[in-house]
């Protein structure tokens, strides 16, 4: 099974907003053994202007992502993923169908509403607080490569039955489709 990991970075999250940056780290299951395989990311540069909220999360400037596109290669390697894994995947997915409208029909797992947290005595599922409960290092938060990297390395985490997190995301349904 290939399972790809996604994580954006945007101007906003309004609905005239786009992706600045694309990230994607692919996985890869067999049996029940799980190894990230890859990660990559890519700045985009389409739509308006980052917001001045936004750009205080992320830090991206106009001039680093002007001219820049998502390579084809990373949308290729999205479409044949088996499984796509976000950090709520509805926003990803809205996103991302903004500029590739296909993305839309992968079958979507979120890691926020999927995954049984308060099982684990976890009550905040914010991104950033599950990478520090668990001890997971990012370089630098909120930029999409080491946000998808650091989900890619909490779903290979166990739970408190003993199974990976990942579990939990491959045994449910499909993420609903957003209108």
């Amino acid at each position: 099974m290939r399972i790809a990991v996604v994580d954006t970075e945007t101007s906003g999250t309004g609905p005239e907003d786009r992706i600045l940056e694309f990230a994607l780290v692919m996985m890869e299951r067999r049996a029940h053994q799980t190894r990230i395989v890859w990660g990559h990311s890519a700045l985009h540069d389409e739509g308006p202007p980052s917001t001045a909220e936004a750009f205080a999360i992320h830090g991206i400037s106009e001039e680093q992502r002007r001219g820049m596109v998502v390579p084809q290669e990373m949308m290729d390697h999205l479409k044949g993923a088996d499984l796509v894994v976000a950090h709520n995947a509805s926003f990803d997915r809205a996103m991302l169908r903004r500029t590739a409208t296909w993305t839309n029909d992968l079958p979507w797992r979120c890691s926020v509403r999927q995954i049984k947290w308060r099982r684990e005595h976890v009550s905040f599922v914010g991104l950033s607080s599950l990478l520090d409960r668990y001890e997971i290092h990012r370089n630098i938060g909120h930029r999409a490569l080491d946000d998808a990297l650091g989900l890619a390395k909490l779903m290979l985490l166990r739970d408190h039955t003993g199974n990976m997190f990942l579990d939990q995301l491959v045994a449910t349904g499909d993420l609903k489709q957003d209108a």
